[in-house]
């Protein structure tokens, strides 16, 4: 008699590593019982269960709501060896949540590929991964290495408080990508970042602070920053931000429903002397 035989078919789709920012790929697979004695059946073999990871050429992450753009945003946009901050003029969202166009900066591209996407209608945070980047002194091509354009965009509040003290979330981070320094392998070209804020207000203003610890490449490193705003379009620059070392840009937004965000801009030196860089946003209340 002859015994039964099972074939299995599987596809996985070869990953492809980038430079701008971490990406996944995405996996099928089908299986098939082919019994060559229908009048001896065998014992089932149980289905292969398979954790499928984002495609490659898919945005990642998502957002509970449409960024609502009230009487005061404001954006900021790092790059490669460039950073922007300021007011928002024109701002453009997709289905996905990403952003293609902050400030007469657009994103776009076939494919256009945006990590890290999160965000509700009080702020949208992102990182432009594969797809070309135009402003008005030219464009740039990001073919999916290391370089990104992490960026934030938010509602700055109608005006401070007097006084209190609230907590902060855990945060939401953008994967740090690496931008110079000194030279890391592909498997460190981004990391991951986690962190803590603190927001009180009182006579002098709104004190802001914020912590960054990112790992990357078998490194680590830590970007800190503190200070005073007296009035809500205000910014923090603290550290080696717009030099070459640790550093933070910190901003206040409106987070809704009484609640604040405190969201900006790390630069980071780690241990092994590798530069990288990345957005944040804690919501406070």
């Amino acid at each position: 008699m002859k015994k039964p035989t099972c074939a299995f078919n599987l596809v996985l789709p070869v990953l492809l590593a980038a430079t701008l920012s971490a990406c996944g790929g995405g996996s099928s697979s089908s299986d098939a019982l082919v019994a060559a004695n229908p009048a001896q059946p065998v014992n089932p073999v149980p289905p292969v269960t398979q954790v499928t990871p984002p495609p490659a050429g898919s945005d990642t992450g998502s957002v509970s709501a449409p960024f609502a753009k009230g009487p005061s945003p404001r954006y900021l946009l790092l790059a490669v060896a460039s950073q922007a901050y300021g007011t928002l003029g024109s701002v453009a969202q997709g289905s996905s949540g990403a952003l293609s166009e902050i400030s007469g900066v657009s994103f776009s591209g076939t494919p256009a590929i945006t990590r890290d996407i999160v965000g509700d209608a009080a702020f949208a945070q992102g990182r432009w991964f594969t797809g070309t980047l135009t402003r008005s002194s030219g464009s740039t091509v990001m073919s999916g290495n290391n370089a990104s354009a992490h960026y934030s965009v938010y509602n700055t509040v109608a005006a401070l408080p007097f006084a209190g003290a609230f907590q902060c979330d855990a945060g939401k981070f953008t994967a740090p990508s690496y931008t110079g320094g000194a030279s890391v392998q592909q498997d460190g070209y981004f990391g991951t970042a986690s962190g803590s804020a603190t927001l009180s207000f009182g006579a002098a203003g709104a004190t802001l602070a914020m912590t960054v610890d990112a790992t990357a490449g078998g490194s680590t490193g830590k970007a800190s920053g503190s200070g005073t705003i007296k009035t809500p379009d205000m910014t923090v620059i603290s550290g080696g931000f717009l030099g070459g070392s640790s550093g933070m840009l910190l901003a206040l937004g409106d987070g809704g429903t009484g609640s604040y965000l405190v969201t900006g801009g790390y630069k980071v030196v780690m241990a092994n002397g590798a530069n990288y860089q990345g957005v944040a946003t804690f919501r406070c209340s």
